[in-house]
């Protein structure tokens, strides 16, 4: 049974003996590309590392790599970035810790003495909407840029037009798509996961607009949880549009990709805090479930793809409505949550939710624990999350460059025992 095969089974919670392995195939299941850099080094694979997400500083994970770590998955993306700029071509670019990096070739990065710039759409004339700290700093988190509003006169259809116009996949956009899923369908028996978060409602990508040279309306992340309440109306009209442009690009990814692909990464929003939800259920429910619904039913009624969501924190009270909504695969199940346990999940969710990550908590036991930790966590946590299929073994959330090669070797070597 190859990789391909065994994902199939484990979409479809069917226990093969064996389990899956993700690193890379996701925004949520990456590596940091210094990270990635001094992986391959250290298994003889020395070169600059293609950096194809700044905001999170991911590294991407290829046939090559897939082969050497015993990689599953592989991941599909778009070429348009959420700073707006393209990966179709790439140039060097150093890492501030001085690793040797690849971006690509439109991305317009300044400096001064204190932080990085990210420029939108590569436009250096453009306020920057991404920002990284050269001392200490590990990603280019989003610039706020709001301006002032008029609550009385709230126009979400106008205040997103630019970043609907931007987010509507082009033909580049498509075959840049196309040729890698064929490249990965013909050339490897690897799983392929496509990558089309068009379905972001409410994340922070969406918010913040990094990709499009204004922003105007309701922009910063506090200000759109309250619009929840105060501005329901608002926040439909711009889900409702974001819905119509997801399904729009679904349809066109479907003919380009077709089942070449076997799950597809729709949404990236984070629902849960380390001690609770973030929402309630009636809002989730009134303001987030029908667009759910849409995107994730247009994926059922026309494709074979499992809907794969990510979502940090506690959930434990969503996730009902998560599955009657259609969600197939949740990430990253964090166990470090509260109501997270999960024993606890897997005896409830085992026949609705394939658990897509879970294995060994990044927060603590990847950054401060020891290899025997590390080994000790995954054992007790795969055992659980295995049983009857429906799992797909991964660290929850990326691969952070303050981990030591000891801790990810030793996820490697216990992975590889049930692969």
């Amino acid at each position: 049974m190859n990789s391909k095969e065994k994902f199939i089974e484990t979409l479809h919670h069917r226990d093969c003996g064996k389990i899956t392995f993700d690193l890379g195939a996701t925004k949520a299941t990456g590596i940091n590309a210094s990270l990635l850099y001094r992986l391959r080094k250290a298994y003889g694979r020395e070169e600059p590392v293609k950096i194809y997400d700044t905001y999170q500083m991911l590294g991407l994970v290829d046939e090559i790599d897939a082969k050497m770590f015993g990689i599953d998955l592989l991941g599909i993306w778009s070429d348009m970035t959420v700073f707006g700029y393209r990966n179709d071509e790439w140039k060097p670019w150093t890492i501030p810790d001085g690793t040797p990096a690849l971006i690509g070739k439109s991305a317009c990065i300044t400096k001064d003495s204190n932080c990085l710039y990210m420029h939108p759409q590569g436009d250096p004339d453009a306020s920057p909407s991404g920002c990284m700290p050269l001392k200490g700093g590990c990603y280019f988190d989003y610039i706020v840029r709001q301006e002032e509003y008029d609550e009385e006169h709230l126009n979400a259809l106008e205040d997103y037009k630019d970043q609907l116009d931007v987010m509507t996949i082009d033909e580049q956009t498509l075959e840049y798509y196309r040729k890698q899923a064929d490249y990965y369908y013909n050339n490897t028996d690897c799983g392929i996961v496509l990558n089309a978060e068009y379905g972001n409602f409410g994340s922070t990508t969406q918010i913040s607009g990094g990709y499009v040279k204004k922003t105007p309306g309701i922009r910063s992340t506090a200000d759109f949880f309250m619009a929840l309440g105060l501005y329901p109306e608002y926040v439909k009209d711009i889900f409702a549009a974001w819905t119509r442009l997801c399904i729009r690009n679904l349809e066109l990814l479907y003919q380009a990709v077709g089942n070449k692909a076997q799950a597809v990464f729709l949404c990236g929003t984070d629902f849960g805090s380390q001690n609770s939800e973030l929402i309630s259920r009636g809002m989730f429910e009134d303001l987030f479930m029908p667009y759910f619904g849409q995107t994730n039913g247009w994926v059922h009624e026309h494709t074979p793809w499992k809907v794969v969501y990510h979502s940090c924190g506690s959930l434990i009270r969503l996730l009902d409505d998560m599955t009657d909504c259609g969600i197939d695969c949740l990430n990253p199940i964090q166990i470090s949550a509260d109501n997270m346990d999960p024993k606890v999940l897997k005896e409830k969710y085992d026949e609705k939710l394939t658990f897509w990550g879970g294995a060994v908590d990044g927060q603590t036991t990847m950054a401060q624990g020891t290899p025997v930790d590390v080994e000790k966590q995954m054992r007790e946590n795969i055992s659980i999350l295995r049983r009857n299929g429906g799992f797909v073994c991964s660290v929850i959330h990326n691969l952070q460059n303050n981990y030591e090669l000891d801790n990810v070797q030793r996820v490697l070597d216990v992975v590889n025992e049930y692969r």
